[in-house]
């Protein structure tokens, strides 16, 4: 009972939001973010997450930083399904990234599951979906087996792109909205610092990773391929 008041306190404070904001949509911005399709969508929230990944690396690092998008990884090569998406791959002094959008409107909570998360939209419709954390669970462990362990960390984020989001406080901290990167990235670098562990090189990394991905213009064309043909076999 109480975990529904919080939610539907959340839903209220997100409708106030949508209809006070200044930043609102008019009617007929609204009709047509409703007709895009979902990937142009979720195509506007990955171009505005790698900009603001950019902006704050900048801020934190210097130049000494690499943001790499759409990023096909090979994680398993032989097998039915060989190769990863990555929305985002950073690398900084401080640590590597790897970064799931996620462009939905509405409240994120717990799901069903550890590796599901429910997003209740503004009109309250609920929708169980797939967790950024369950996504990048295999990249991460592969990542890490590229790299020396202890010293590099390297951390899976889920990133909710939309400025309609709420994201349960409840939820892991590696869930943040857009507004949170920033801080994150802060926090991350100061925690990195105490460990006395210089900074590590990002060149080097980078170099490791990109020997396991595929960099052809038409690698992503043919992952989503892939994706597609398991689904409609009923393999993913």
């Amino acid at each position: 009972m109480l975990i529904q008041k919080i939610l539907g306190l959340a839903i209220g404070l997100l409708y106030a939001y949508l209809s006070f904001s200044q930043q609102r949509l008019t009617d007929d911005d609204a009709r047509e973010a409703r007709a895009a399709p979902a990937q142009e969508r979720g195509e506007e929230g990955e171009r505005e997450v790698s900009a603001e990944l950019r902006w704050h690396l900048t801020r934190l690092c210097g130049d000494d930083w690499l943001v790499l998008d759409g990023l096909v990884l090979i994680h398993a090569p032989g097998s039915d399904f060989p190769t990863a998406e990555i929305d985002h791959l950073a690398i900084a002094p401080f640590g590597v990234f790897v970064v799931e959008t996620k462009h939905w409107a509405g409240v994120v909570t717990h799901g069903e599951t550890d590796d599901t998360l429910t997003l209740t939209t503004v009109d309250g419709q609920r929708f169980v979906r797939t967790s950024p954390l369950k996504q990048n669970a295999a990249k991460v462990r592969f990542l890490r087996s590229l790299l020396p362990p202890r010293l590099w960390i390297v951390e899976g984020l889920g990133v909710f792109s939309h400025g309609a989001v709420m994201v349960a406080p409840a939820l892991p901290a590696v869930l943040l909205e857009r507004s949170e990167l920033y801080r994150h990235l802060r926090v991350r670098q100061q925690q990195f610092a105490r460990t006395g562990t210089g900074r590590l090189p990002v060149p080097k990394i980078a170099d490791v990773i990109l020997r396991h991905a595929d960099t052809r213009p038409e690698a992503m064309a043919e992952h989503r391929q892939r994706i597609q043909e398991g689904r409609a076999r009923g393999q993913s």
